[in-house]
């Protein structure tokens, strides 16, 4: 996992994800290029998903980052309305 800033200021968390191993289930809901995993950007306000992921986009300097995250598909959320929004305890 690594967090950086981008130029406008937002903070991301970039992590991987991917199915366990040894699992041949697919994500049905998903694209089949996320069938591997992608790597996830995500912000206070928003998410992103990038495939493939890159070998060693760990040690990747904070502007590759931000490259990356220009050209990951963004990731629509729920909307919930107040009668509907789940609870949090």
């Amino acid at each position: 996992m690594r967090k950086f800033t981008d130029a406008n200021g937002v903070e991301w968390t970039v992590f991987e994800v991917k199915r366990q191993s040894g699992s041949t289930e697919r994500w049905s809901y998903l694209p089949e290029p996320f069938g591997a995993g992608w790597l996830c950007f995500e912000s206070a306000r928003t998410k992103r998903r990038l495939t493939p992921i890159p070998v060693r986009w760990r040690e990747y300097r904070d502007e590759q980052l931000e490259q990356m995250l220009r050209a990951a598909q963004p990731v629509n959320r729920p909307r919930f309305s107040g009668e509907h929004r789940p609870v949090i305890e």
